[in-house]
């Protein structure tokens, strides 16, 4: 469906403002079908993301910081998704012996049984999500998606 269709909004102020409302409303889309094939399983996108990150530095422990950082939607609440990791058996935490004050995070081995029970439906949708560009379109995709964010680099 065309976004000018969804959005009911057939004028644009520029091809600008189109291509970030376009990028906003293919954005919320990808991540409510993700949503969907994450909730039988009973965790959130943000979750998965903590628990995807903890994975690839599996056994490795990261600190609640380094988690921060690499969040794909920076929120600032990396507390209270880890509480809920944590209380459902997926993650522990620890003071750091060199330092008392930083905790760190690792992935417990119910943690690493849930990404394998997911792994299927998560591949799959993501799959169905991305079918219909080529691996050329999908690389030239990136390629202006990162444009536009080294332009505006934090």
């Amino acid at each position: 469906m065309k976004l000018s269709e969804r959005i009911k909004q057939d004028h644009f102020t520029s091809p600008g403002q189109e291509s970030l409302l376009s990028i906003i409303v293919t954005g919320n889309w990808i991540m409510s079908r993700l949503s969907a094939v994450m909730v039988p399983h009973g965790i959130t996108p943000a979750q998965y993301n903590v628990l995807r990150i903890l994975r690839g530095s599996h056994p490795k422990m990261l600190t609640c910081s380094e988690i921060g950082q690499r969040l794909l939607d920076r929120t600032p609440d990396v507390t209270r998704l880890l509480n809920r990791l944590e209380q459902s058996g997926y993650v522990t935490r620890a003071r750091a012996g060199h330092d008392r004050r930083v905790v760190e995070v690792a992935l417990t081995p119910k943690g690493v049984e849930l990404l394998e029970r997911m792994r299927d439906d998560v591949e799959g949708q993501v799959a169905s999500l991305t079918q219909s560009l080529s691996s050329e379109e999908h690389r030239q995709l990136c390629d202006l998606l990162e444009l536009l964010r080294e332009q505006q680099d934090d």
